[in-house]
């Protein structure tokens, strides 16, 4: 802690980016809430020339200390402002920050639905850092964005989105509901609906169920006819297995 107190009393006289890039490495290295003020040092005093330079050690180390200890609105404030100025790489390495984060501090409302809106990102590994936070919060997400997740030809990422759907939405009556609100259910591709299916039903009993609900409902025809075209089939599957 010493050695680095000293080392910063030489960093904040020089504002060398490179300089201050090294110390944010050093400190990730053995982070403790003691760093804090360093970071907040940067956060507050440094040009924007320099401060676009060492953000993204700044965001990690900001995450690294997170891991263990609990950070305030500042902070969450700073990654916050930096997601939405920043490339994607920035970007990915906010969203992992405040995945560190999540296990020690209460995220807001603000960082929650940045988080849901990560998951329209191009970038996978932002989407996918972004899925692994809503499967560790309690709080039940908007599901749009996660049946969006659903058509993506990459498999980590369906099975990822699954995961938490299974999560927030345990049952098919949640499941419904949830495709029920603001015509989600025209998101999925019919590949989309095949998948989740499989991962929801294991009994005949409830696919029945969650077909009843769909032919009783308000959906469009073709809507209608596209999920029944799919279950028909899974309930043919399910009836040999069993």
């Amino acid at each position: 802690m010493e050695s680095l107190r000293t080392n910063f009393e030489e960093i904040k006289k020089t504002r060398n980016p490179e300089d201050i890039n090294n110390f944010l490495i050093k400190l990730s290295n053995s982070p403790s809430r003691d760093y804090f003020n360093f970071i907040e040092f940067f956060i507050s005093n440094l040009e924007p020339k320099i401060l676009v330079k060492i953000k993204l050690n700044l965001i990690f180390a900001i995450g690294e200390i997170g891991k263990t200890t609990a950070i305030n609105q500042d902070f969450m404030n700073f990654l916050l402002n930096t997601y939405f100025t920043s490339d994607r790489w920035v970007r990915n390495e906010t969203i992992q920050s405040i995945e560190k984060i999540s296990n020690h501090s209460q995220l807001s409302e603000n960082i929650i639905n940045l988080i849901e809106n990560a998951l329209n990102e191009e970038y996978a590994p932002i989407r996918q850092n972004a899925l692994k936070i809503l499967l560790k919060l309690e709080k039940q997400p908007k599901a749009r964005n996660i049946f969006h997740i659903l058509n993506s030809k990459e498999s980590e990422l369906v099975e990822l989105g699954l995961e938490v759907l299974i999560k927030h939405f345990p049952n098919y009556t949640q499941l419904f509901d949830s495709l029920n609100t603001s015509e989600n259910h025209i998101i999925l591709k019919s590949k989309a609906i095949r998948t989740l299916l499989f991962f929801y039903f294991r009994s005949l009993f409830d696919l029945e169920s969650f077909r009843d609900l769909i032919l009783n409902s308000t959906w469009l025809k073709d809507s209608r006819a596209k999920y029944l075209k799919e279950i028909e089939v899974y309930e043919k599957i399910l009836l040999k297995v069993n």
